[in-house]
């Protein structure tokens, strides 16, 4: 869940410290997971629009995807992130995988 939760950050704002490869020329990001597995995110993001968080102005944006790991289980992918608008800090990004099954690449 932290690969895909950080490769919402890197669509949203990309910048040098969150660590995620470039997406490849059709918009899917390749990465290893810890345990070696191979990860493959297609991820959108929507801004939603700002808000007002007690003293904070925050833009909500909502996340849609397909996730495949090792080429075999696919999951599709759904949530929101909250970036503060003064500070450029991601505040929450929460995401929800549901399992779709076996895919054939």
């Amino acid at each position: 869940m932290e690969a895909v939760a950080n490769t919402a950050r890197a669509t949203i704002l990309p910048t040098a410290w969150i660590n995620i490869p470039p997406p490849s020329a059709d918009g899917i990001r390749s990465q290893r997971l810890r345990d070696g597995r191979e990860l493959r995110l297609k991820l959108s993001t929507h801004c939603l629009g700002q808000e007002q968080r007690g003293p904070r102005a925050v833009l909500v944006y909502a996340l849609k995807g397909n996730v495949i790991i090792d080429n075999s289980m696919g999951y599709g992918v759904a949530g929101r992130a909250i970036l503060d608008v003064a500070t450029r800090a991601f505040l929450d990004v929460s995401c929800q995988l549901k399992q779709v099954g076996h895919v054939t690449p």
